[in-house]
């Protein structure tokens, strides 16, 4: 080995450490960003088909909302069953409080489309911002790693006999490089799927809360609240609706993430009969909806109390997979270490000899 080997280790050990440093600091980027592609192509799927189904809806809402305001509206109709008599009459409410419902009903729907839509667009938002940052991270990881690939190849070209366990810890830094990628990976996976539960949590306790908020105004309207405290407790229910179409948003987004996770019951959130309830109010028909609204609140807190031993068992599941990840992290710095004491060695071993080479026998300079 000539006296040049040892003097381009020299110049360049600066530049590799700096290498490695880079290096490790982005190690996550690449499958992190791999990862967030993933799921953008996925948000952007869930937008498109939302986007469909909100025309849909809207389209029957305002079908619904125009059958709803011509018939109440309808002089004739109402003259009509009018000479019918108490009978002409209540087929007339019925027929009406038919045709509010289905608008409700149609109203409501489309009210969760766009509220589901408004969640994805929001997430979309957030990942394409997460999208930059990492792209800068894993440009500069590629680049130093390209860099440092390129430095070795000159500097370590090829079996080097002549250093003492080089090759092999060579090998097996490339061995543990491979594996912490697979557990970088594999964590980002879990990560992504406990940080989509946990948005799930947030949705779901604010249906909760509206939904408290609804029995109170059910316990108000049972003595004697009003149309207004009526009004106020089907808004409740409504924006509980919402909050629980959002909730279902993420939790198919964790799901897709992570199978493991299993889904949450069903929940009901009964919206009631606008005109039963609020025109033809009596004790009757508040008892009827205050007992429909008990049975959503226990639905939604069954699904709030699985939600929390799937958020567990999630946990659970990242924290085993970050435990192998810090352990991969671990033994992949002590192996660049260990390839980089024994290279530093090498260099102080053949920059202390003796033996003068030929001037004309020496490779050009490392230059990074």
């Amino acid at each position: 080995m000539s006296q040049s080997f040892a003097m381009r280790l020299q110049s360049a050990a600066a530049r590799n450490k700096e290498l490695l440093s880079i290096i490790a600091q982005t190690d996550h980027a690449p499958s992190a960003l791999s990862q967030n592609t993933v799921y953008i192509i996925d948000l952007d799927a869930q937008l498109n088909k939302t986007d469909v189904e909100l025309k849909k809806l809207h389209a029957i809402t305002e079908d619904e909302r125009k059958d709803h305001v011509e018939y109440r509206d309808s002089t004739f109709k109402r003259y009509a069953h009018k000479m019918g008599g108490r009978k002409g009459q209540e087929k007339f409410t019925s027929k009406q409080e038919k045709e509010e419902r289905e608008f409700l009903e149609a109203w409501q729907k489309e009210r969760e489309a766009i509220a589901r839509r408004e969640e994805i667009a929001r997430a979309l938002s957030i990942a394409q911002t997460d999208k930059k940052a990492l792209e800068q991270a894993a440009t500069q990881h590629k680049a130093a790693q390209t860099e440092l690939d390129q430095m070795y190849a000159q500097l370590f070209n090829g079996p080097n006999p002549e250093v003492p366990g080089e090759d092999q810890m060579e090998q097996t830094v490339q061995h543990l490089t491979q594996y912490l990628e697979q557990c970088q990976q594999r964590f980002n996976t879990e990560k992504s799927a406990g940080e989509a539960l946990r948005r799930v949590e947030n949705r779901i306790a604010a249906a909760n809360k509206n939904m408290q908020e609804a029995l109170s105004m059910s316990r108000l309207d049972l003595m004697g609240g009003g149309t207004f405290v009526d009004m106020m407790e089907r808004d409740a229910l409504s924006r509980a609706a919402v909050a629980l179409s959002e909730a279902i948003v993420h939790m198919n987004a964790a799901r897709n993430l992570q199978p493991a996770i299993q889904p949450l019951d069903d929940v009901n959130i009964d919206m009631g009969h606008a005109m039963s309830d609020i025109f033809f109010d009596n004790v009757f028909t508040d008892m009827a909806q205050h007992e429909r609204i008990q049975g959503s609140a226990t639905q939604l807190q069954r699904a709030a109390e699985q939600l929390k031993e799937q958020i567990q068992l999630q946990l659970g599941r990242a924290g085993g997979v970050r435990d192998h990840l810090a352990q991969a992290k671990q033994d992949t710095e002590n192996a660049r270490e260990e390839l980089q004491r024994i290279r530093a060695e090498t260099f102080e071993t053949y920059g202390r000899s003796t033996y003068q080479y030929p001037t004309n026998d020496a490779p050009p300079p490392y230059v990074g």
